[in-house]
C-alpha cells in the first residue's frame, strides 16, 4: 500500500512548464530576458537615449492601455495570471536588483558620441537594453497585480493599492520623464546680461530667462596649516593636529614641533616686513606663528596667497615645511538681476542647496572662479525644468502612505 501512494505521489508531482508556474519557471523566464537584453546590447553596442515629448506621452499612453486590456479582456488567461503572481514579481525585482549592483559596483560613465562603449553596457546601466527589459518587465508585474486588487474594489486593499500604485507612477513617471528633463549651465560675469545657457556638450542655446550678476558673495572657514613635503608636495594628514584650522593664540604639538598661532589676519597683503591687515581685492588670510622643537625656535609669517598676495611657508628643514591651505568655502551665493521675457523683473540671491525657482525652472549656485576664490567675477549657476519631478514625489508620497498603513495594519493583526 505504501509503494502505490509513493508512486501516486510521483505520477502527480507538478512538471516543469505544467501550469501553474512556479518560482522556477519565473526564474528560468527572468534569465531568459536577461540573456535578450545583453544579446541585444552587444549586438546594438549602443546606449538607448530617453525619448521627450509627445514621443514619451505616447509610450507612457500605449503602456497602460496594454496593461488595461490585459487586466480586462485577458484576465483569466495562464500569461496574465502569472505575471501578476508572487513568483513573477519576485523573479521581477531580482532583475531589477541586479542591474542596481551592477550600476552601484561599477563605474558609471556618461555615453559620449563618437566613442565605443563597452560590450556589455556596464559602464551606462541605465541607459542598457537589459535595465530597460527588466524596467519594462518588472513595471508591467506591478502593474497587473496593482489592477487585480482594484477591481472588483475592496476597502480593505486600500493600504496594498495605495502603496504599489505609488510604487508604478513614481517608477514610470521617472523613466518617461527623463526625456524632459533640461539642465543647463549660465557664466554670469559682474554687470553682464546673460539670455544664452550651455549644454553638457558646450553648445549654445537662448533661453526664455536672463541673469545679471550684481554681486558674488563667499563665507570661508579660517585656513588650516599643515606639515608638508617639500620634495614630493605631498601634505601631512595623519595624526589628530595634522591638519589644524588657524585660530589667535591657539598652541599645539604635532610631531617633534610645538607650534603656535601669535596672531591672524583674514585679509592682508605683504608689504616687506611681513603681512599687513587690508581691505582691498586679492587680499589673502595670513598668519605669524612660533615654531619650537629640540633644534629651533623660530617666528614667522605664512600666508595661503592669492592672485594678488604672496605665498609664503616656513622651511623647518630640508624636507619639511609648515604651509597654510587654502580656506575651505562655508557659503557662496549670487545676488543677480532677473530678467523674463514675459516681463517679469525681479532682483534674487541664489545660494548653494537654496534653489531660486521662476517659471518652472530650478536656478541653482553651481561654482565659482576658484582661482579668484571669494574675489571671483564669475558666478556659474545651473538651471533645470523637470516637468515630471511633481508627478514621482506624488507617487512617492502614495507608497509612503500604503507602507505605513500595511505595516500597522500588520501590527494590529499581529496582536
Amino acid at each position: 500500500m505504501g509503494i502505490q501512494n509513493s508512486e501516486n505521489r510521483q505520477s502527480t508531482k507538478k512538471q516543469l512548464w505544467q501550469y501553474p508556474w512556479d518560482y522556477k519557471e519565473s526564474a528560468i523566464i527572468s534569465f531568459g530576458l536577461l540573456i535578450v537584453g545583453y544579446l541585444l546590447q552587444i549586438t546594438t553596442r549602443t546606449s538607448i537615449k530617453a525619448v521627450g515629448a509627445p514621443i514619451n506621452y505616447f509610450i507612457g499612453a500605449v503602456f497602460i492601455i496594454m496593461l488595461l486590456l490585459l487586466h480586462f479582456f485577458y484576465r483569466n488567461h495562464p500569461w496574465v495570471k502569472w505575471l501578476r503572481s508572487v513568483p513573477a514579481s519576485v523573479s521581477a525585482i531580482t532583475l531589477v536588483l541586479i542591474q542596481a549592483i551592477l550600476m552601484g559596483t561599477l563605474p558609471q560613465q556618461n555615453f559620449v558620441e563618437g566613442t565605443k562603449p563597452d560590450l556589455f553596457g556596464f559602464s551606462f546601466v541605465l541607459s542598457s537594453w537589459p535595465f530597460i527589459i527588466a524596467q519594462f518587465y518588472f513595471l508591467t508585474t506591478l502593474g497587473l497585480a496593482t489592477l487585480n486588487r482594484m477591481t472588483p474594489w475592496q476597502w480593505k486593499n486600500w493600504g496594498f493599492v495605495l502603496n504599489h500604485l505609488g510604487l508604478f507612477i513614481a517608477m514610470t513617471a521617472g523613466i518617461l520623464g527623463s526625456g524632459d528633463l533640461k539642465r543647463y549651465t549660465m557664466d554670469l560675469y559682474e554687470n553682464q546680461l546673460v539670455w544664452g545657457a550651455k549644454t553638457e556638450k558646450g553648445n549654445q542655446i537662448p533661453m526664455p530667462i536672463a541673469f545679471e550678476l550684481k554681486s558674488f558673495d563667499m563665507e570661508t572657514f579660517a585656513p588650516k596649516l599643515a606639515l608638508a613635503d617639500i620634495t614630493t608636495n605631498n601634505i601631512q594628514t595623519k595624526g589628530v593636529n595634522a591638519l589644524r584650522m588657524i585660530e589667535k593664540g591657539d598652541h599645539y604639538d604635532y610631531k617633534n614641533y610645538k607650534i603656535k598661532i601669535l596672531d591672524y589676519l583674514e585679509n592682508s597683503k605683504f608689504t616687506g616686513n611681513g603681512y599687513f591687515q587690508v581691505n582691498e581685492e586679492g587680499a589673502a588670510p595670513a598668519a605669524r606663528i612660533e615654531v619650537k622643537s629640540a633644534t629651533m625656535d623660530t617666528i614667522a609669517w605664512i600666508s595661503c596667497g592669492s592672485f594678488a598676495t604672496q605665498y609664503s611657508y616656513l622651511q623647518l628643514s630640508e624636507k619639511e615645511a609648515i604651509v597654510m591651505l587654502q580656506p575651505e568655502a562655508k557659503k557662496y551665493s549670487s545676488h543677480v538681476n532677473v530678467y523674463v521675457k514675459d516681463g517679469k523683473n525681479e532682483s534674487a540671491v541664489i545660494e548653494v542647496n537654496k534653489p531660486y525657482k521662476v517659471n518652472g525652472w530650478k536656478v541653482y549656485q553651481l561654482s565659482y572662479d576658484e582661482k579668484f576664490g571669494k574675489w571671483s567675477k564669475l558666478s556659474v549657476i545651473e538651471i533645470v525644468s523637470d516637468p515630471w519631478l511633481p508627478i514621482v514625489y506624488c507617487g512617492i508620497f502614495m507608497m509612503l502612505v500604503g507602507a505605513v498603513y500595511l505595516i500597522f495594519k500588520g501590527k494590529g493583526t499581529a496582536l
